[in-house]
């Protein structure tokens, strides 16, 4: 978020309390020799607050009074920086009709969590003498607030929040009507929906500073569960020292949860771009077959390849650029040409190496997000792959050069009309960069079935990338190229840091993503494991001064 929202934000949690001194937490040795060692000239990025995502908001909500509370649950929608929803949440300002939306969600919320008598039971600690007991909300206040502002309440924040549940028990004669109000008090206040990442003063470390316990657990609950800390997270924190050893065995149990495997696939969905497959739009003249239903099953078909390679197999992540198989349902098989599974279900299948396909990029998702409604792009494939595969920039195409191509020429397939346009020297510097990539996908129409011409010429698709890639010949073989690029690991981790942190990587932080680089090929190349090496890393638990 910008300066003023952070000021703003922070004025109202030294208010509540949140950012008063607080006792120091000792971390104990973050750091050990072995393998977390602050790196030489490491310097943390700047501390802060961030807005929760909407999905981190209706998940904590779930957490917090199950499904009727979550059901009830409406968010503003994520606005987006540099491609990640979590950076947007950190830069951009909030408007003022976020605010109103999310007091008429909080009221909603209190409302729909004390007419279900499951939940209600669940969250009062008390039995209420009478609509007028004091002491039975304070217990609920306390209790409640604590989870949902992942903190110990001070004493005048309880006094304050139990005068609203007070207050609104004695209107209406009833004591729920006080617990709906303290409830709603509680999730629209900054406490809840903004994630303090502050830290305190790191005594042995000058100009850094140390996440506190809860800090740090909101941290990793976030990251790898997408959702607050439970209440069996905070106790935890609460009871121990930790050090190294305990961080890790802590995340390695919550990498264990089911929610770290929903939490992973937004993370793909985010990055790939295909959280909205199904609204893309095709030429209804030249792909009929192509509605909602077949892109929602290209999403699926993608999000059960990564499962396959980081759960069920916990392999090397970069398989997923080189995999010879895919799952498909019956209106995918006739898409690639494969045996239809029986029924409706997906049902792995190798698929034809003669469409010399490999991984995710040759997927009908990726081929299809990534494509004109009517015609291929092997700039916007190549695109994504030097930015989001590579992580390396593009620049922008100077100003006043036209991007658009020509019309289709009858005697020419899409390679040559753009071999031609990277003829002209405003184009070529970027072209050259992304176009050649993107050549080695041009047996993959705009919907991502196989093909051997284009415009009735046959398909070239080999090429050469001169920027370190090298030459290629198909997407087969520009995968595995690609498997083997040391760029490709670095920019896995730098994706990660960017979704988790919500900031672009700093240059005090490549120290620290190059440590981590080194524990993620000596462990395989195994995504699990890199979700554990990134909590390890300094650069997840220490931040420096505010921005």
């Amino acid at each position: 978020m910008k300066s003023s929202t952070i000021f703003r934000a922070a004025a109202l949690l030294v208010a509540a309390g949140v950012l008063a001194p607080a006792c120091s937490d000792d971390l104990g040795d973050l750091f050990p020799a072995q393998g977390s060692t602050i790196p030489k000239n490491f310097a943390p990025a700047p501390g802060g607050l961030r807005r929760l995502l909407g999905r981190q908001y209706v998940n904590s909500v779930r957490l917090l009074l199950g499904e009727a509370g979550a059901q009830a649950a409406t968010t503003p929608p994520d606005g987006s920086l540099h491609g990640f929803d979590s950076i947007g949440a950190a830069e951009l300002s909030l408007p003022p009709s976020a605010v109103a939306t999310y007091e008429a969600s909080a009221r909603a919320i209190g409302e729909a969590a004390v007419v279900d008598q499951g939940t209600l039971t669940r969250i009062l600690p008390c039995a209420p003498s009478g609509p007028a007991d004091a002491a039975c909300h304070r217990q609920f206040v306390t209790s409640f607030g604590r989870l949902a502002w992942r903190r110990d309440l001070e004493q005048p924040e309880v006094d304050r929040v139990t005068g609203i549940a007070q207050a609104a028990s004695t209107a209406y004669s009833d004591f729920n009507a006080g617990v709906a109000y303290a409830i709603a008090a509680l999730l629209q206040s900054p406490n809840f929906l903004y994630i303090v990442e502050l830290g305190e003063p790191a005594l042995d470390l000058p100009e850094m500073r140390r996440l506190t316990k809860g800090e740090l657990a909101t941290r990793m609950s976030f990251f790898l569960l997408g959702q607050a800390p439970d209440a069996e997270l905070l106790d935890f924190v609460d009871q121990n020292e930790l050090d190294a050893g305990t961080i890790r065995e802590l995340a390695t149990e919550l990498v264990a949860r089911p929610e770290a495997r929903e939490e992973l696939a937004e993370f793909y969905g985010e990055i790939l771009r295909i959280r909205d497959l199904s609204e893309l739009a095709k030429s209804e003249e030249l792909f009929p077959q192509f509605n909602p239903d077949l892109a929602r099953a290209m999403k699926e078909e993608t999000l059960r390849i990564i499962d396959e390679v980081v759960w069920n197999q916990d392999t090397d992540v970069r398989e997923l650029l080189t995999a010879d198989f895919t799952f498909v349902n019956q209106d995918l098989a006739a898409l690639y040409g494969v045996e239809p599974p029986p029924g409706d279900d997906f049902t792995r299948v190798t698929l034809p190496p003669s469409q010399r396909r490999s991984g995710i990029l040759s997927t009908s998702a990726f081929l299809s997000r990534f494509a004109h409604p009517d015609q291929t792009s092997p700039t916007r494939r190549g695109l994504f792959i030097r930015t989001t595969v590579l992580c390396e920039d593009i620049e922008p195409p100077p100003p006043g050069v036209s991007t658009t191509l020509p019309g289709p020429d009858s005697q020419m397939t899409l390679k040559q009309q753009l071999e031609q346009h990277m003829k002209d020297p405003n184009c070529r510097s970027c072209h050259r960069a992304m176009d050649p990539i993107g050549f080695a996908l041009e047996n993959y129409d705009a919907i991502g079935a196989f093909r051997t011409h284009d415009n009735g010429l046959p398909i070239d698709s080999t090429a050469t990338d001169v920027q370190g890639i090298g030459s290629f010949a198909s997407a087969r073989e520009l995968g595995a190229l690609l498997q083997e690029d040391p760029r490709v690991s670095l920019c896995v981790i730098k994706n990660l840091l960017r979704s988790s942190l919500g900031h672009l990587e700093t240059p005090g932080e490549k120290p620290a993503i190059g440590q981590m680089d080194g524990a993620f090929a000596a462990q395989g190349y195994r995504m699990q494991a890199l979700l554990v090496e990134l909590v390890a890393s300094p650069a997840f638990q220490l931040v420096g001064d505010p921005k």
